[in-house]
């Protein structure tokens, strides 16, 4: 994302103007509230966290249709796979649409013994699924994945 030229030209003011004050202070705590360049920075820092949230769920459609288009339909398979490679499993849940209990039930207590409790984050898993070979994955367990017929989408 590119700087705003409006923050920009509130952060040259602070600086040529010397107001900065201590690294521990905060903009709100030098800046008038009805100030233009903190008006600025308030809007760059809530434009950031919307495009962040944005960003992330975008990489989760991507991860779901990389899962769909490598023939990983079966929703079981798919919160298998995400939970090996380490995806958080609040995004299993959300990815593949399973309850707490169909996933503790069938997916959690395959991998209780690893005391590794998934901490990746969806961007990540997005990377390492392009990377990763998915019937690799799928080895240890025979799962049922519905294969398509050639040509059918």
């Amino acid at each position: 994302m590119e700087t705003p030229t409006e923050l920009s030209e509130a952060m040259d003011s602070l600086s040529k103007n010397n107001e900065w004050g201590r690294a521990t202070e905060m903009p709100e705590d030098l800046l008038a509230p009805d100030d233009w360049r903190l008006k600025a920075i308030l809007s760059y820092r809530k434009q950031t966290i919307e495009n962040e949230g944005a960003k992330l769920e975008r990489a989760g459609q991507r991860v779901k249709q990389y899962l769909i288009d490598n023939d990983v339909v079966n929703p079981y398979a798919q919160a298998y796979i995400l939970r090996k490679i380490g995806l958080k499993q609040a995004w299993i849940l959300k990815l593949t649409k399973l309850g707490k209990s169909d996933y503790y039930n069938h997916i959690a207590v395959l991998f209780r013994s690893k005391k590794r409790y998934g901490n990746k984050d969806i961007l990540d898993v997005e990377m390492l699924l392009k990377y990763s070979n998915l019937n690799y994955l799928l080895e240890e367990k025979k799962w049922q994945i519905r294969l398509r017929v050639h040509g059918e989408r």
